[in-house]
Order: structure tokens, then C-alpha cells, then sequence
């Protein structure tokens, strides 16, 4: 691999000298273009051989000199997961998962070409604010976030603890956009990625609500700890909350489907262009075979589509709530050379059951759609209604749970 890399790049490296000649490369450099052009000659190489779609090497080739700068030439690509990251944006991409930094407490991720809250952290400066799921950030102290990828965002936003940082936020479409500055002073955010609360019902017994915010390194782990304290406590179903949910690591998400589908069972197929599909199957799991309900919406996104999916095809669970994001791409972290990194869309994926979720999503077997009153407070700022709704999904997830039970237990006296 290594061997073709080089090769691939010493031709390019050729062809540039050959074709375009060294006058032009001298103007752009004095102009400050082409500076990146080691680290951008190997970021066509690898979106040449492994992008999901095929893109000539002559086009990505052309495209770079006529920018001068390899994000524009990846803009092209019309892929929003598929970035540069310098060495700063990287090591920023690898923090997120350790658990706490001086920020605000949001979940970011992309919506069409837009930059979006996915939902506010409980308890952060940002939900205090009044910072909403849904959100679209426009600025940054005063810079455009235009242009700018995920990571640049999340840099300028995070900084020391106790300092300000000012958001432009922008809320609602139509004729109700509205716009509004937020100021907010930074805090040690901490991210745990499961909590657990044991519920007593009357007809049922104990049931654990477990929530998972988002698909880190740790959160197999931390749901491991949780599903083990439940069944101290004498659970007996669960309730698994994936709303606003935006998503993680593949192997995070393989390993915490395997606590609730059956074991050896295709969770996910993943298929690279020009390769034979992949599948990653249910690792073993000791717990009982709990009665489960899962709870989704319109922000549980990738990763947890991954578990929502599997847990559906099998029949391991009842789906409650929204239909889903619909994110079915998968990407690859791919450090470069100078210390960055670059994300690649390099496949995409099925669920168990062979169905292609994306720009789709999926439609839980109890939909419980959000009022129309409820979105139209949300977009004036007026946080209460959704909260309100939000708890009613959780009263019906408890309902079908009762249900799902009895009808076991009718069964089981027939």
C-alpha cells in the first residue's frame, strides 16, 4: 500500500512539472496557494484509491491547481463527512472522546451543509443558555462558520475555562429564521456517554431507562457497568434512549448492539466501493434477554442507527418515537503525514436486515411524531413544549413496554 502511495505520488509529481510547468506554482505560492501541496498530493492519492465513489486522479489533480488548497478541491466532492484536518483539527477530533474539556456542552454534527446543534449537554452553559437541538451556528466571536469544517468550529468554541466565547445562532426556516447572539462563558464539560435511572412501575416492576448520548470508546464499557447494576437491582426490562444521539465509532456501535441481539447476529453490513461487503456480527453477551424498548427521533443519527436497525431487523426490541436522521456512510480517520488527518467517506452500510437507511432513516414500529404546536415553539426558543413531548415519548415507550410484557405473560398462562 505504502509502495503504491509513493509511487502514485512521485507521478503526480511529474505529470505537475511536465503539464503545468514551474512559473505558475512559483505565482500561486506567491499568492499563498499551493502551500499544502505535499500533504494535498497525498490526500488525492488515498480519495483516489478509496472514496466511496470513483473520482479520476486527472480531476482531483485539476482541481487542485486550479484552487491551490486541497479543502477546496475536496469541497468538489459534495460530501460533507469527507475533510482535511490540519494537526490542531486533529488532535481536537481525538479529544473528544476523553471525557472532559473547557467548551460549552453541545454535540455538533452536519445537517445538508449546515452546522447543527444535535442537542445541548445537560446541565452545560450552552442548555442554560437556552442553546437548542436543531440550532444552526452561523458564527463564532464574530467569525463565519462558513466554509469551515466541524472541527475548526468545535477549536474556536472550546478554549480555557472561565473565558468567553460569543455565538451567532440561527433558529427556524421559513419566515420564521430568526437570529440571536449568545455570550457564554466556557466550563469543564464533562461527557459521560450512559446514564441510568431505575424506574418502579406499579404493573411491571423495575425498569431501567438507560441513555446513551453518544458512540465513544468507553461507552461499551460504561453500558457493561450499567447493565450489570441493573440486573443487581432486579430489573426486568429496559427502556434504551437513543434520541438526539449523534453518532460515533463503528466498533462502538457493534459492541453495544451485541447486548441486545442475539449472539453471532449480522448487526451491520458495510460495503466499499469495489469490494466485497463486510459484516460485523453480535460479539457474546452474558446478560438475560431482557423485554426492551428504544426510543428514537429525528436527531438519533449513524451509530445509533447501526443499533436502532439491528435491534428492529432482529426483534429484539420495539422502536418508539421519531424516524431517524438517516445518516448510512461510514468514514475512515486517515493521519497523514504532517500530523493531520483526513476523513473519508470510504462505504456505506446496511442494517441487519439489508436496508440502505440513508438520507432515509428509520421509522420506529410506534411513531409518536412531534406536534406541530410543540416545533413551532421550539423554533421561537421556547424550550418547554419539547421537553413536555419529549417526556411523553418516554410515558408511551413505558406503555408499550407494559404491553409487550403482559402479552408475554398471557401467553406464557394460555
Amino acid at each position: 500500500m505504502r509502495k503504491t502511495l509513493r509511487v502514485i505520488l512521485t507521478i503526480m509529481v511529474l505529470v505537475a512539472i511536465v503539464f503545468w510547468g514551474i512559473s505558475p506554482v512559483v505565482r500561486g505560492w506567491a499568492r499563498g496557494k499551493y502551500r499544502d501541496f505535499p500533504v494535498a498530493f497525498q490526500v488525492i492519492a488515498l480519495v483516489n484509491q478509496r472514496f466511496i465513489e470513483p473520482v479520476s486522479l486527472g480531476r482531483l489533480f485539476h482541481s487542485y491547481l486550479h484552487h491551490g488548497a486541497i479543502e477546496k478541491t475536496l469541497a468538489e466532492l459534495k460530501d460533507p463527512y469527507t475533510r482535511y484536518l490540519n494537526p490542531a483539527e486533529y488532535r481536537e477530533l481525538r479529544s473528544q472522546t476523553e471525557g472532559s474539556f473547557g467548551g460549552i456542552g453541545v454535540y455538533l454534527d452536519f445537517n445538508g451543509d449546515q452546522l447543527t446543534v444535535m442537542r445541548p449537554i445537560k446541565g452545560s452553559p450552552a442548555e442554560k443558555a437556552g442553546i437548542l437541538q436543531g440550532d444552526r451556528i452561523i458564527a463564532v466571536d464574530g467569525k463565519s462558520t462558513a466554509n469551515r469544517t466541524r472541527e475548526q468550529v468545535i477549536a474556536a468554541i472550546k478554549g480555557k475555562i472561565g473565558t468567553e466565547v460569543v455565538l451567532l445562532i440561527e433558529r427556524g426556516d421559513g419566515e420564521l429564521v430568526v437570529r440571536r447572539e449568545y455570550r457564554l462563558r466556557r466550563a469543564n464539560i464533562k461527557t459521560p456517554t450512559v446514564e441510568m435511572e431505575i424506574l418502579e412501575d406499579a404493573i411491571i416492576g423495575k425498569v431501567a431507562l438507560v441513555n446513551l448520548s453518544q458512540f465513544a470508546e468507553t461507552t461499551a464499557g460504561d453500558l457493561e457497568n450499567a447493565l450489570n447494576d441493573a440486573e443487581r437491582a432486579g430489573v426486568g426490562s429496559i427502556i434504551l434512549d437513543l434520541r438526539y444521539n449523534p453518532g460515533g465509532l463503528l466498533t462502538s456501535a457493534v459492541a453495544v448492539a451485541s447486548k441486545f441481539v442475539p449472539n453471532g447476529s449480522r448487526i451491520v453490513r458495510v460495503e466499499q466501493r469495489g469490494q466485497q461487503g463486510e459484516d460485523f456480527r453480535a460479539l457474546p453477551n452474558s446478560h438475560p434477554k431482557w423485554p426492551l424498548v428504544v426510543l428514537v427521533n429525528e436527531w438519533s443519527a449513524s451509530a445509533a442507527e447501526i443499533v436502532a436497525g439491528a435491534i428492529k431487523d432482529h426483534k429484539a426490541g420495539v422502536l418508539v418515537g421519531n424516524t431517524t436522521f438517516g445518516k448510512g456512510v461510514v468514514q475512515d480517520v486517515i493521519p497523514l503525514a504532517n500530523g493531520g488527518a483526513l476523513t473519508l467517506t470510504v462505504a456505506n452500510y446496511r442494517t441487519a436486515g439489508g436496508l440502505s437507511i440513508h438520507k432515509k432513516g428509520i421509522r420506529p414500529h410506534v411513531l409518536v411524531p412531534v406536534p406541530k404546536d410543540v416545533e413551532e415553539a421550539l423554533k421561537k426558543g421556547d424550550t418547554a413544549p419539547r421537553r413536555e413531548f419529549d417526556k411523553s415519548q418516554e410515558e408511551k415507550a413505558l406503555e408499550v413496554l407494559r404491553q409487550e410484557i403482559l402479552g408475554v405473560r398471557q401467553k406464557e398462562a394460555a
